[in-house]
C-alpha cells in the first residue's frame, strides 16, 4: 500500500489550481504556451524593496501591473529587471519568487 507524501497532496493542489477548466489559461510565456493564472494587479506595494510610490512620484510614470502564477515545472524563475513576454507583450520582472512548486512574478509595463 502506497502512502501519499505531503509532496503528493500538494501536486494535487496544483494540478487543480493550474486545470484549465479551474483557475488557469493558457498564455504564450516566452514563446511558450503554458496554463498560467494572470490577475491585474493595481498595486506593486508588495514587491520587495524601495516603495515604488517613491521612485515614481515625480516621474508620473503610469504603470500596467500583473502577477503571473506559474508551476515551478513549466518554467524558472526570471532574474529581476529582466524583460519576459506574456502574450507577445513585453514586460518588466519586478518580482520573482518560487514556494512549493509555485513561481510567482510580479511585472511591469508603462502604459501608453
Amino acid at each position: 500500500m502506497n502512502k501519499k507524501t505531503f509532496r503528493d497532496f500538494l501536486n494535487d493542489d496544483l494540478n487543480v489550481f493550474f486545470n484549465l477548466n479551474e483557475f488557469a489559461e493558457d498564455h504564450e510565456l516566452d514563446g511558450v504556451v503554458v496554463p498560467l493564472v494572470v490577475v491585474e494587479t493595481q498595486s506593486n506595494d508588495h514587491v520587495n524593496g524601495f516603495p515604488r510610490e517613491q521612485l515614481y512620484a515625480a516621474q508620473e510614470v503610469f504603470k500596467q501591473l500583473k502577477t503571473i502564477y506559474v508551476k515551478s515545472t513549466d518554467y524558472f524563475v526570471p532574474k529581476v529587471d529582466s524583460v519576459i513576454t506574456l502574450d507577445n507583450e513585453e514586460y518588466y520582472v519586478d518580482d520573482a519568487s518560487e514556494e512549493h512548486g509555485v513561481i510567482r512574478i510580479v511585472v511591469s509595463a508603462n502604459e501608453s
